[in-house]
């Protein structure tokens, strides 16, 4: 029989890639990368969602009325010798005849490296509406606010929380044999998994019955269980419930293409991520431990 990991709501696509993620191979890389601070830091950076900075020299002012007035732009950079040395804004007053007069010059919190990894560089956008990145001593591109909306950054996010889902499967299987864990969850909700686990039996699919639970499902197993709670979380379970309930409603607003917006300016989540990195890891950690000793 075929042994499959049916996510609720994943695409075909995504059921590959999870499936992927499966194999002993790949999951000793992602252990590496758990380590790295769950380094896809080593896939996705500032470069992935960042765009050309345009330029202009100090005697284009048609190209600055075209980028301003035209294009809408709010910033462009100004340069010298082909070089970028400062920037323009467009809400500024700008003496035409000699722009050097109003350029501003680059500060060190305006910049960062092309290869800034994506978690940072989101981090820094909290506090700055753009940020300038530099690759090898060139400034050549930009990142604003409005970037978080990008696909670099709803893979980022959604493939942390993936693998998160996955390791905490394993968990609760080993930590609840013959599915146990059924006693923690509403009656709708086994039902649910249930019938869901019996159509791929139909299908001559095999799969744990955990594996047919969403994310929810999973999450209010975690911090419902005692046990789990103390060990995974170290939290109580007012402020776990808190953190699982971000993460789940993040994870369907990624899933379903809505504005990230309103999660990095009003939600915190990004802190909210870091947090289930660290629980992530330790799963990962336990997982690892009860492999070795079966």
């Amino acid at each position: 029989m075929l042994r499959v990991v049916p996510f609720v709501g994943c695409n075909y696509l995504l059921k590959v890639f999870i499936a992927a993620v499966e194999k002993k191979k790949v999951r000793k890389v992602v252990f590496k990368m758990i380590e790295k601070k769950l380094s896809f830091n080593q896939i996705f950076t500032a470069e992935d969602i960042s765009e050309p900075l345009a330029s202009v020299a100090n005697n284009e002012y048609h190209e600055i009325k075209d980028y301003f007035e035209n294009k809408n732009y709010d910033v462009i950079g100004y340069k010298e010798d082909d070089k970028v040395i400062g920037f323009l804004e467009k809400e500024m007053k700008h003496d035409l005849t000699n722009l050097q007069n109003t350029m501003k010059e680059f500060s060190i919190s305006d910049l960062i490296t092309n290869n800034t990894n994506l978690l940072d560089c989101l981090k820094l956008l909290k506090n700055n509406t753009r940020l300038f990145l530099i690759n090898e001593y060139q400034i050549e591109s930009i990142v604003t606010v409005s970037d978080i909306q990008k696909p670099a950054v709803r893979m980022f996010f959604f493939g942390i929380i993936t693998f998160f889902e996955i390791e905490l499967a394993e968990l609760i299987s080993a930590s609840y044999p013959d599915d146990e864990w059924q006693s923690i969850l509403k009656s709708d909700r086994t039902d649910f998994a249930m019938q869901r686990h019996q159509n791929l039996i139909n299908k001559n699919q095999e799969t744990n019955l955990i594996n047919c639970t969403q994310l929810c499902d999973k999450t209010d197993v975690l911090y419902k269980s005692s046990k789990l709670l103390d060990e995974f979380v170290g939290k109580s379970k007012k402020e776990s419930k808190r953190l699982f309930n971000s993460i789940n409603g993040f994870r369907d607003a990624l899933a379903h293409g809505q504005s990230l917006t309103v999660w990095f300016e009003d939600k915190n989540i990004i802190e909210s991520i870091e947090e289930l990195m660290i629980i992530t890891k330790k799963i990962i950690n336990r997982n690892n431990l009860s492999a070795v000793s079966v």
